[in-house]
C-alpha cells in the first residue's frame, strides 16, 4: 500500500544512494565547489529526512526534534542553490541566504514549538522549494552556454516539474483539508506528494550529475582546441573557425581575410636567451596580439612560433590597417629577460577572398602563407597581402 510512511521511507533510500553517488562524483571533480555543496546539501536532506521518519512514528513527536528535521532538509535545499551557483561562477548575494535561512529558522521555530501546525509546515516546505528551485533557474542558462545543455534539461525539467505539482497538491489540500494533524495521517494529499517528491528528486539527483560530467567534456573539448602554452586556440580550433567564416560568407556574400604572421629570427631567441625565454616570448607576444586584435576577430597560434588571425574587414585598406595594427603593438610591446628588453617583430602574409563556391580552408591558407613567405624574403618586419587566382581556390 503506498502509505506516506513507506514512500518516506523509499525516497530516504533514494536519497541515501542519491548521495554516495554524489560523493564519488565530489571525489572525481574535487575542484569543483557544486560538486562539493551539492553532495553536503544532500546529505542534510537525508539526514533531515531520516531523523523525520523516527521522530513522527512517535505518538508524541517532539518538537525540537521536528524543528531541527525541517531545518536539515529546507537548509540542505538552500546548500544546493549555493553551490548551483558557485558552479555557474555566478555568485548570488548573501542578503539571499540570510533571508532564506532566517525564513526556515524563524518558520520552522513557530510552527513547531509557538503555534504547532503540520499544514503550515508543508506550506513553508513548499515555498522554500520555490524560491530555491527559482534560483537556482537563473543560474542554469549560464551553465548551458558554458558547458551545453545535457544536464540542464534535465535538472530544470525537474524543477519546473516539483514547483507545479507542488503547488497544485498544496492548494488541492488547503481548499479539501485545510488541516493535517501528521505527516503519517490520513489525507488524500501526502501520498500523491511524497511520490511526487521521489520522481523529481530522482531526476534531480542525476541531473546535479549530468551537470558535472558536460562541465568535464567542455573542459577536455577546450584543451582539445586549446593551445597549451599561449592558452589560444589551436591549429585544429582556426580550421573550424575558417571554415564557420566561410560558409557564413557565403550565405552573406562577404569576404573573408586571413592573415599568417610569425616571428623573424625567432631561432636566435632561443639560441641567446633560451628556449624558457623563448616560450616566455611567445606567451607576451600572444598577450599584445590578443589585445591588439578587436572583439571579433579571431587568433589562433598554429604552430611554432606561427600565429594566424581571421580578420572581420570590409576592404584590402581595412585589412591593411589591421594588420599593421597587430604588427606595431608586437614592435613597441618588447618582452623582457633579465631584466632587459629582446626586440621582436613579425612579418605578415594576409589574403583577401571573395565569397566562392570553390574557396576552401587550403587554398585560403596556402595563399596567405605564399604572402607570408614574400614578407619574409622582401625584408621582414611588414605586411603583405596576397592575391587568390582562380586556380588556387581550389583546395
Amino acid at each position: 500500500m503506498l502509505d506516506p510512511k513507506t514512500l518516506s521511507v523509499a525516497l530516504i533510500l533514494i536519497l541515501i544512494i542519491g548521495c554516495a553517488l554524489h560523493f564519488v562524483n565530489w571525489r572525481m571533480h574535487r575542484q569543483s565547489a557544486g560538486a562539493k555543496w551539492w553532495t553536503i546539501g544532500l546529505c542534510l536532506q537525508t539526514l533531515g529526512a531520516v531523523s523525520s521518519v523516527f521522530t513522527n512514528s512517535s505518538d508524541a513527536p517532539v518538537a525540537i526534534l521536528i524543528a531541527l528535521n525541517n531545518f536539515f532538509a529546507l537548509g540542505g535545499t538552500v546548500l544546493l542553490v549555493y553551490g548551483t551557483a558557485s558552479f555557474a561562477e555566478r555568485p548570488l548575494p548573501r542578503a539571499i541566504y540570510a533571508g532564506l535561512a532566517g525564513f526556515i529558522l524563524v518558520g520552522t521555530v513557530w510552527f513547531t514549538m509557538v503555534e504547532p501546525s503540520v499544514t503550515m509546515r508543508l506550506v513553508m516546505f513548499g515555498m522554500v522549494q520555490f524560491a530555491c528551485n527559482a534560483l537556482i533557474l537563473t543560474r542554469l542558462g549560464h551553465i548551458a552556454r558554458r558547458d551545453g545543455a545535457m544536464g540542464v534539461i534535465v535538472l530544470a525539467t525537474s524543477m519546473v516539474s516539483l514547483v507545479v505539482l507542488m503547488v497544485t497538491l498544496l492548494g488541492w489540500h488547503l481548499l479539501t483539508q485545510p488541516e493535517i494533524t501528521s505527516l503519517y495521517g490520513e489525507s488524500a494529499v501526502l501520498a500523491p506528494t511524497m511520490l511526487t517528491l521521489i520522481a523529481c528528486k530522482t531526476t534531480m539527483i542525476f541531473g546535479y550529475l549530468l551537470l558535472s560530467t558536460g562541465y568535464s567534456q567542455a573542459q577536455l573539448q577546450k584543451l582539445a582546441l586549446s593551445d597549451s602554452l599561449t592558452g589560444l586556440p589551436n591549429r585544429r580550433a582556426f580550421e573550424q573557425a575558417v571554415m564557420q567564416r566561410l560558409n557564413s560568407a557565403r550565405k552573406q556574400d562577404r569576404l573573408t581575410a586571413l592573415a599568417i604572421f610569425d616571428v623573424d629570427h625567432f631561432k636566435q631567441v632561443n639560441d641567446n636567451f633560451g628556449h624558457d625565454t623563448g616560450d616566455a616570448v611567445l606567451q607576451h607576444l600572444s598577450r599584445v596580439a590578443v589585445n591588439a586584435v578587436r572583439p571579433h576577430d579571431f587568433i589562433a597560434r598554429v604552430g611554432g612560433e606561427e600565429f594566424a588571425v581571421i580578420f572581420e574587414v570590409e576592404d584590402a585598406a581595412e585589412l591593411v590597417i589591421a594588420a599593421n595594427r597587430l604588427r606595431l603593438a608586437i614592435e613597441i610591446n618588447r618582452p623582457t629577460a633579465g631584466g632587459n628588453e629582446i626586440p621582436v617583430t613579425i612579418s605578415v602574409g594576409a589574403v583577401l577572398a571573395a565569397s566562392d563556391p570553390a574557396l576552401a580552408f587550403n587554398g585560403l591558407y596556402r595563399a596567405a602563407d605564399q604572402a607570408l613567405y614574400s614578407a619574409k624574403t622582401s625584408g621582414r618586419n611588414r605586411v603583405v597581402v596576397g592575391e587568390i587566382d582562380a586556380i588556387g581556390l581550389a583546395a
